[in-house]
């Protein structure tokens, strides 16, 4: 186990030292677990280890996957040997490559991370190596808020102290391995760790790194999950006030994700993927968009419905038909176009993940931006019954978003008798794909509905799931409670 644990850590410096002329390092062989933890320069390589972590293909792919195809965003076109189809379909088996991928690959990150937390003394005086503490912090903040996702029921949906969590590794030892934490034990390690993250933090870095403000946006939504409306308020305003990020244009925001995420101003955190890097059908887009990808994964009619009841809503951009002949005058099903279909299903494609800089299929998928800091305050000053202050945080999305007059909610309600539902649809206009919808559902205790599934058509599965199903989590990889028996299963 010793020589393993040795190995990751190289694997995670060594692989950045290629091409470095000026830098005296060892050979494999050579390189021990001393030298790594009281070289400055050493630990920093093994913290870029710890970001390219978060970027491997089945990283990447399954954990965006595990959040997002549960949701009523999206309709499967046909079966797959892939097992994302038993995500999907909320017909989840405890050999699942998607919950294994997620598993192990996250907690392998986790352990890089506490490899350089472990190194250093928080009570350092060495501006560098508290940067190193508080972005390592923060890593393993973000990959623990993963894994609880997948494997753990919502912090607000049944009794955080009693349903059960994740493991949470706190340390670099190999040979304390912990059973599962309660719900409430791992959303409490989080925000802590977040908490010291953006205390030690203050070099104002690329969003495509950690820092104080993307502490401070991972803490709202922590917040907001947990019910402490005055906190998610409190830290999202953190975010917006900062002054390093603003709001796209109408015009740019239709091509948000086409850009660079260090050329967005919107972009809080995103996963850095180069050219070079771009995973093409293996993609996290690639099964959402069929122009250069799988294309399997298309936008449900729901969604379709809510997002073209305005037809100059700027969002729409994100959806791209597949069309089968011109425009048709009058909307129908497919939302006022004649397009293309496979097994019965209209083929709207969505584009969120794919054409970064005009690369087709390359995305560096975000994980904060500031749109959701407004739809954070939005949900938390509703449920503390200040819906006014709502309204208003979500008429701003909507201006941005191109919509004006009678569209905006200050103006008129449009047939909505609950702030809550106009939140909670804004937050899936705005959201959709980016793996929130399924999660802001169980959360708030609804019921996912998927009535627009086909009744006769066996891989689609349930067409309504309540937020008390137990289905709503994943299986702990039947592997992994081999190897740690002290693991107990999801039900």
């Amino acid at each position: 186990m010793k020589t393993y644990k040795y190995l990751i850590i190289l694997i995670a410096t060594l692989v950045f030292f290629t091409g470095c002329d000026d830098l005296d390092y060892k050979p494999i062989d050579q390189l021990d677990e001393s030298k790594v933890i009281n070289s400055t320069e050493l630990l920093q390589n093994v913290t870029y280890g710890t970001y390219s972590k978060l970027k491997i293909r089945n990283y990447l792919r399954e954990c965006r996957y595990a959040k997002e195809l549960m949701s009523d965003d999206v309709i499967l076109v046909k079966t797959t040997g892939d097992h994302l189809m038993q995500t999907y379909n909320y017909q989840h088996i405890v050999n699942s490559n998607l919950a294994l991928h997620v598993w192990t690959l996250g907690y392998q990150a986790i352990y890089s991370a506490n490899t350089v937390i472990d190194a250093i003394d928080e009570n350092t005086n060495d501006a560098t190596l508290k940067q190193l503490l508080g972005e390592n912090l923060f890593l393993r903040a973000l990959l623990h808020h993963d894994l609880v996702r997948v494997f753990g029921r919502p912090y607000t949906n049944g009794d955080p102290t009693q349903n059960l969590g994740i493991m949470i590794r706190n340390n670099a030892d190999p040979n304390d391995i912990p059973p599962r934490s309660t719900v409430k034990e791992c959303y409490d390690f989080i925000v802590s760790d977040l908490l010291k993250a953006a205390d030690y933090m203050n070099e104002e870095k690329s969003n495509i790194y950690a820092s104080k403000e993307v502490a401070y946006a991972l803490l709202a939504r922590m917040y907001l999950y947990m019910g402490d409306n005055d906190n998610a308020i409190k830290y999202a305003d953190m975010v917006i006030n900062s002054g390093r990020y603003e709001l796209l244009g109408t015009e740019d925001y239709r091509k948000y994700f086409t850009f660079f995420p260090e050329e967005n101003q919107e972009t809080i955190f995103a996963i850095k993927l180069l050219p070079t890097e771009n995973q093409g059908k293996s993609s996290v887009g690639s099964m959402f968009n069929g122009f250069g990808g799988w294309g399997e994964l298309y936008a449900s009619p729901s969604y379709r419905q809510l997002i073209y009841k305005n037809t100059e809503d700027a969002r729409i951009d994100f959806i791209q038909p597949h069309y089968d002949g011109d425009m048709i005058p009058d909307p129908t099903e497919d939302c006022g176009y004649k397009v293309q279909k496979r097994n019965g299903l209209s083929k709207y494609y969505n584009v969120k993940y794919t054409n970064e800089g005009g690369i087709e299929m390359l995305s560096s998928v975000i994980r904060l931006r500031l749109a959701e800091m407004y739809l954070i305050k939005a949900e938390a000053f509703t449920k503390k019954g200040e819906d006014s202050d709502a309204i208003e945080m979500v008429d701003i999305l909507r201006e941005r978003a191109g919509l004006s007059g009678n569209q905006l909610f200050k103006n008129d309600m449009q047939g909505y008798t609950s702030v809550m539902d106009v939140v909670m649809d804004e937050r899936r206009l705005e959201l959709a794909w980016e793996g929130h919808r399924s999660y802001d559902v169980y959360r708030n205790n609804r019921t996912l509905d998927r009535t627009y599934l086909p009744e006769d058509v066996s891989w689609h599965g349930p067409r309504t799931i309540e937020s008390t199903s137990t289905s709503i989590v994943h299986f702990i990889p039947e592997s992994e409670i081999i190897l740690n028996p002290a693991l107990v299963q999801n039900p």
